[in-house]
């Protein structure tokens, strides 16, 4: 069979409409279909339950991408807590992806930092420090020198000392002292705060 060659510069061909409601072009074995029924169901406020079932379901980054984009988009407590449960996923891209979310909804993620600063978990914990590093806001200063001043693993608190640092001032270098004593067989942790220490002032 010949190939048929468009003329340069013609525009490619327009892909008929999926005529299925968005929510179930979401099982569509084509990823770009189901990239396109996100795109429509992320302006529907009432969609955030549906994009959270995707969540663990898709296979393609760049769907899940959109999927976790139109959800930090809500910025809501829903959309938050329903990503949340993620922490604790054993796939590492897709806590990685939550985490990015996560830092983009400033609001929607607020209620759930009392839960999470304390799970059980120490690797959850450690998310919940890099979801606050790419936070702004004091408010998450004080949770990062909450898990400072008051966890005991001392990979979390590593953590969150790389999270405050770059927002530390001098009103800092007592916290900071308290965690390298509390922690002085940890080298790393020492390293990070001796070297920190200096730049803070007086």
């Amino acid at each position: 069979m010949a190939l048929v060659h468009r003329a340069a510069g013609a525009p490619a061909p327009a892909v008929p409409a999926d005529p299925r409601p968005p929510a179930e072009a979401l099982a569509d074995p084509d990823p770009e279909l189901r990239r396109r029924a996100v795109l429509d169901l992320g302006s529907d406020p009432a969609a955030t339950a549906v994009l959270l079932e995707r969540v663990p379901l898709e296979g393609d980054a760049v769907v899940r991408e959109a999927v976790l984009t139109a959800l930090a988009a809500t910025d809501g407590a829903e959309a938050a807590a329903g990503l949340a449960v993620h922490l604790r996923s054993e796939d590492a891209a897709l806590r990685t992806a939550v985490v990015e979310a996560l830092s983009a909804m400033p609001t929607g993620v607020l209620p759930l930092l009392p839960q999470l600063v304390l799970d059980p978990d120490h690797d959850v914990r450690i998310l919940t420090a890099m979801v606050l590093a790419r936070l702004t806001g004091p408010q998450a200063v004080d949770w990062l020198v909450e898990i400072v001043s008051a966890d005991r693993h001392p990979n979390v608190v590593a953590t969150a000392v790389d999270a405050l640092l770059p927002l530390a001032g001098a009103e800092h270098r007592p916290l900071l002292a308290a965690a390298r004593a509390r922690f002085a067989d940890d080298p790393f942790l020492c390293f990070t705060i001796d070297a920190a220490l200096p730049r803070l002032g007086r």
